[in-house]
């Protein structure tokens, strides 16, 4: 039984690693983004260039918010 649960230990502790990179990863891009329409894009041409709708384009940006919200102003 300690090889189960040592086991499912390993499992949990890959998928907080997984979701941690994916976090970052994520906020990472909506910083880019930001970044982009700082220096004069329009969120059409973001859009455009990423195939993305704007919804995705306004989920990635609030997501680089919300990473500087919860990591204290830390860049992704």
């Amino acid at each position: 039984m300690t090889e189960v649960l040592e086991a499912r230990r390993a499992y949990k502790d890959a998928r907080d690693e997984a979701k941690d990179l994916v976090d970052r990863a994520r906020a990472r891009l909506g910083l880019s983004i930001q970044q982009a329409r700082d220096d004069g894009q329009s969120q059409t041409s973001v859009m455009k260039a990423l195939k993305l709708s704007r919804e995705q384009v306004r989920a990635f940006e609030q997501a680089y918010r919300d990473w500087l919200r919860d990591h204290g102003q830390q860049q992704p």
